[in-house]
């Protein structure tokens, strides 16, 4: 874990929980908003959750109904530094003392799995109980990037991350939901790549041009760690010009 890094965001930029989990109830979650092109707020980033995090993570998911959670690394399996910190198989389980994750599918692609989580609030305020305060079950489906290893720059499959963020739109379009959360091993790295190449591409679809450095100055705008080096700067590049040799024309039609 990167022990001498602290993230510290001004309290207007970052989510407060408002999910009570007891005694040990905190606002506080190592995260901040990130706007994307036309949206404010469209992006959560935040880093990989510890084991005694994990009820604040699925808390952040839940109180700010996002849509979509995108992880951008995967660790080395029984990772101590990275726990997981969503249900394996096809079981449910409890994350703090309030939430149940349970496992409704699951698929795997080339460089991609993604899993549909039901979200299972139980109420623990006395307040909110004498008040009658319901907490439905919320859905969210999560997209894991697996080729995209510990340690290195840059993903081995750029059309797998192009293919990742098609696919979260598609699946935001359909949901309508909140913001869409972006987890990555520090809450800095990968996670600026992410939604600043998300905002040039929706720049080029709908006014035909892109502009990475105003992206990438937009996500910095409320944490300035991220895309902190040229080796990401660069690959924001590289990711666009993918999506406009790939996708754009494909994606266009399906839009008229």
């Amino acid at each position: 874990r990167y022990l001498n890094v602290y993230l510290f965001s001004a309290d207007n930029f970052r989510p407060y929980l408002t999910s009570f989990q007891g005694n040990s109830f905190t606002d506080y979650i190592n995260a901040v908003f990130v706007d994307g092109y036309t949206k404010p707020r469209e992006y959560i980033v935040t880093e990989w959750p510890l084991v005694q995090t994990q009820g604040e993570f699925w808390s952040l998911v839940y109180d700010y109904e996002c849509a979509a959670v995108v992880v951008l690394c995967v660790p080395q399996k029984n990772s101590q530094q990275y726990p997981p910190f969503w249900p394996e198989g096809r079981h449910s389980k409890k994350y703090g003392p309030v939430f149940t994750i349970d496992h409704v599918s699951h698929n795997h692609y080339t460089n991609i799995k993604t899993w549909i989580f039901r979200i299972n609030k139980k109420i623990v305020s006395l307040t909110e109980l004498m008040a009658g305060v319901k907490a439905p079950p919320k859905t969210v489906q999560l997209f894991q990037l697996t080729c995209w290893p510990m340690g290195h720059k840059v993903p081995s499959s750029t059309n797998s991350l192009v293919e990742l963020m098609n696919m979260v739109e598609r699946w935001r379009q359909r949901t309508d939901y909140g913001p869409v959360c972006v987890v990555s091993p520090d809450g800095r790295s990968r996670a600026g790549v992410y939604c600043a190449a998300n905002a040039c591409i929706e720049q080029v679809i709908k006014h035909g041009e892109v502009d990475v450095f105003q992206a990438v100055k937009t996500v910095r705008r409320h944490r300035p760690q991220l895309v902190e080096n040229m080796t990401e700067y660069k690959y924001c590049y590289d990711l666009v010009l993918h999506y406009v040799l790939h996708y754009l024309s494909k994606d266009m039609n399906e839009k008229k």
